[in-house]
């Protein structure tokens, strides 16, 4: 009792506050070019994080990481300029790895969407140069889960006429009514499901002015039979890049970011909140002398907060670098920020009981963050304290001990 008293005063000598901050072990080396995409998967020993983008080192398009190590993600595939997304999907047969990219498999084929099965990759598109491909994601639409993939393409079958969104349920690719059928660049980018509150929808955000013959701007929502623009009057005026379901504590809503400023008539700058009624300015948004990239929520200790991304510098008159925390009620810089680069494309935010504990991971075109160099990626960790400290499925001794190492660092 006497030492476990001396070592308590110890530890609360030693208290240092805990701060939020910037872990640069998986960018050091990093990666070669961008990182893409994150999805929690599964390594063949065990737990871990798969990355994907267009880097070739130090393992090519689609890696494994551990928490400590890579490893290449086997049978590796060939590809031209990298893996833009990745999701798992049970079409009723069993969950399996989908991948959005260039795929080559010899000859001149170029492939968008493939299928790994645990033993072999199955490319599902009919192979067309011309098409390009942009995001993935799963949704039950009523009638059972399907995997909707949206980009650049007139057709993925090359026979069904699909105008850049198709949905696979397992077997064969279908429309969604005339999708974005318009000359011009008509281009989905990104996904979100989300409830107003009405049922839930598909919304899909891209760089489009007509979806199904209507003039619908950048944002659109699919009930699982027509197409909906989603709030009165007019929508963001310019491109929509990605989008994010947040809770500021008033109820879930949908946050865009982009490259518009005029969301419905009201000034947003680059980054707005749709609550299934209007649209909502935080707090002056960003000043950016380009586009918001990338939207992710995590909690770093004190609730979730919404991050954006992309090459803006200011925040509600606040200083920032290529990325901004929104609490809510105002903006703040992550630890300085991503320091060189455009920003983050991809970052995914997980609990404290994850394989990983809690942390974000933030892949992009940057080389440095909070004045440290990480190549491409890198983790934004928080400050939590939990029971089973040491992730061995059990509360013992051995928690105590690091909640007194913890203690100490200030958790």
């Amino acid at each position: 009792m006497c030492i476990v008293a001396s070592l308590a005063i110890a530890a609360h000598a030693w208290a240092q506050p805990c701060d939020p901050g910037w872990d640069v072990g998986i960018g050091n080396p990093g990666m070669t070019s961008d990182t893409l995409d994150f999805q929690e998967g599964k390594a063949p020993n065990g737990d871990a994080m798969l990355v994907a983008g267009a880097f070739w080192e130090p393992v090519s398009m689609l890696g494994l990481w551990d928490g400590s190590q890579w490893a290449p993600f086997e049978p590796q595939l060939i590809t031209s300029s990298g893996i833009v997304d990745v999701v798992y999907f049970d079409d009723g047969n069993g969950e399996k790895l989908y991948i959005l990219g260039n795929l080559y498999i010899g000859g001149n084929d170029l492939w968008h969407v493939a299928r790994f099965d645990g033993n072999q990759w199955t490319f599902l598109d009919n192979g067309d140069p011309a098409n390009g491909v942009s995001e993935m994601i799963v949704w039950d639409d009523g009638t059972g889960p399907g995997l909707y993939v949206t980009g650049d393409f007139v057709t993925l079958d090359g026979v069904t006429t699909h105008n850049d969104i198709a949905r696979w349920d397992g077997t064969s690719w279908a429309p969604l009514n005339n999708g974005l059928n318009f000359s011009g660049t008509q281009i989905g980018l990104t996904f979100e499901v989300y409830d107003d509150g009405n049922g839930e929808k598909l919304y899909l955000g891209g760089t489009f002015n007509r979806v199904d013959g209507e003039h619908i701007d950048y944002l659109a929502a699919w009930d699982g039979q027509e197409w909906s623009e989603p709030w009165f009057g007019t929508g963001p005026n310019d491109s929509v890049k990605d989008l994010c379901v947040y809770d500021d504590g008033n109820g879930p809503a949908l946050y865009a970011v982009g490259c518009f400023e005029v969301a419905s008539g009201e000034s947003v700058r680059y980054v707005a909140k749709y609550d299934g009624t209007g649209w909502y300015d935080l707090d002056g948004g960003t000043v950016s002398p380009g586009c918001l990239n990338a939207c992710g929520v995590y909690d770093e200790g004190d609730g979730p907060n919404l991050f954006v991304s992309g090459s803006l510098n200011d925040a509600s008159g606040k200083p920032m670098k290529k990325i901004a925390r929104w609490d809510g009620a105002e903006w703040h810089s992550p630890d300085g920020g991503i320091t060189s680069g455009q920003g983050a494309f991809a970052m995914l935010g997980l609990p404290p009981d994850s394989p990983f504990g809690s942390t974000m991971f933030v892949g992009g075109a940057f080389t440095g963050v909070g004045g440290q160099t990480s190549n491409y990626i890198a983790e934004y960790r928080g400050c939590h304290c939990r029971p089973d400290l040491n992730n061995d499925g059990t509360v013992n001794t051995q928690d105590f001990l690091a909640y007194l190492n913890e203690w100490v660092a200030g958790c």
